[in-house]
């Protein structure tokens, strides 16, 4: 049975104390699931453990990947949640890197003109929502600064003017158009493993830009969906012609096809759908308890339309979701008679921004026999798969839970870098995105 109750205001001392409780809790949560988030300051994605829901993509499309076009008037949003006590007086920079996302030699003024440090100023409080938070937003490029280079970047945020202790960083790309990327998405050729991964081979035309050293001067980056973990890069040309530079492996570029993503709708906390078991408010918040998944491998592949693990936030009650949508708490379950001995369980995708560590990473119940771990996520349409991941190993493997079968729908991003001999920063020369059912 639902319990519902009556949205109602809140009076200024409530508000206070309701802030300092959820404050409180957050921080204590964030020592118990993930001691060393507060380490990983230089990380490419980091977040301080009261900041939720962090969401950077294109304006005016919020499925794409960070990237924009290098002179252009793309520009890119970036917006987050604030679960913290009061408002904060923050500002955000941009850091250039190179090719494997770590700070490049160039100058703030190399890369930027403008102000390299800026207020963010655009800011809402929540409406009716168990949950009190401050919701942010800002567009980039804009007015206070433009971006002079190509390349990798990073956007941090932070408090005041603590540059040096920011609560959020994300990666984003700003790439040139000066060569064609052509890739080829096709079943691996070894017979062994036909059948459960997808071979990316691609080509890289370049008549009008000159490449003199293609293999000291060419880096490629090629990821699956927005996965982390499973991330090619460095591959060198296979074969070196005329204006063209060719990358056609049989082993090193192959990825697990995986399986379609499951899927979570929790928009409303008054009907539950499909998945979710039932909605049940403990004061004062809402738990969403989902039926238990089952393991996918060794069954029939099926494809079902999906967001390849991204998101989006809604609710169905009320008209704005940056505002009114609440947080939950989702109970996520993994049948399972016994442990894995050799590994651990994560939830993955945009709902746990991709990551593999402690916050994601599910704990065995034998009392219930299955896999268990609980969320808080703002309302909205998500997608998720379980990941598994070997001891003493980075690398996940979708097959081991879900299965993986090459002709799965998976998107990929094949990014092209240049160092000119005795340069000191990599441009983002080309770029494509392939969809493995229609590959352009």
């Amino acid at each position: 049975m639902i319990k519902i109750l009556e949205f109602r205001y809140f009076s200024h001392k409530e508000v206070v104390f309701r802030k300092m409780m959820i404050f409180f809790f957050s921080l204590i949560f964030s020592f118990i699931i993930s001691p060393q988030v507060f380490s990983q300051t230089e990380s490419s994605y980091f977040q301080k453990s009261s900041i939720k829901t962090v969401q950077l993509h294109k304006l005016g499309w919020k499925m794409s990947y960070p990237l924009i076009q290098l002179n252009s008037s793309d520009q890119l949003v970036l917006s987050f949640d604030d679960l913290s006590e009061d408002t904060k007086n923050y500002n955000y920079t941009i850091v250039h890197c190179d090719h494997d996302w770590q700070p490049s030699d160039l100058l703030e003024t190399e890369y930027t003109t403008g102000y390299t440090l800026n207020p963010v100023n655009n800011y809402q409080y929540s409406f009716n929502t168990k949950f009190i938070y401050t919701h942010y937003k800002l567009m980039f490029p804009n007015n206070d600064f433009k971006i002079l280079k190509s390349g990798n970047y990073l956007i941090k945020v932070f408090e005041d003017n603590d540059k040096d202790n920011p609560v959020l960083v994300r990666p984003f790309m700003v790439y040139e158009q000066l060569v064609q990327v052509v890739p080829r998405i096709k079943y691996s050729v070894n017979s062994s493993i036909y059948l459960g991964v997808q071979e990316i081979d691609f080509s890289i035309l370049h008549p009008r830009f000159v490449i003199d050293n293609p293999i000291e001067q060419v880096n490629v980056r090629i990821m699956q969906n927005s996965r982390l973990d499973n991330q090619i890069n460095d591959l060198k040309p296979l074969f070196i012609r005329p204006a063209e530079l060719v990358y056609d492996y049989n082993r090193e570029n192959l990825f697990e096809g995986g399986n379609e993503f499951r899927w979570l709708d929790i928009r409303s906390t008054r009907f539950a759908p499909e998945y979710v078991k039932e909605i049940v408010y403990h004061d004062p918040y809402y738990h969403f308890e989902l039926f238990p998944d089952k393991p996918r491998n060794g069954k029939s592949y099926f494809y079902k339309d999906d967001f390849n693990g991204r998101y989006y936030v809604e609710v169905r009650e009320y008209e704005n979701p940056d505002i009114e949508a609440d947080y939950v708490y989702v109970h996520f379950s993994l049948l399972a008679i016994k442990p894995y001995p050799d590994g651990d369980v994560y939830v993955l995708g945009g709902l746990s921004n991709w990551q593999v560590n402690d916050a994601n990473k599910m704990v065995y119940n034998a009392m219930n026999n299955r896999y268990e771990l609980t969320l808080l996520l703002k309302q909205g349409f998500y997608n998720y798969q379980y990941l598994f991941v070997k001891h003493g190993e980075t690398k996940g493997e979708i097959k081991r839970i879900e299965g993986s079968f090459g002709q799965a729908e998976n998107d990929y991003l094949i990014a092209v870098y240049y160092r000119r001999t005795g340069g000191y920063y990599d441009r983002l020369i080309g770029m494509s995105i392939a969809n493995s059912l229609k590959p352009r």
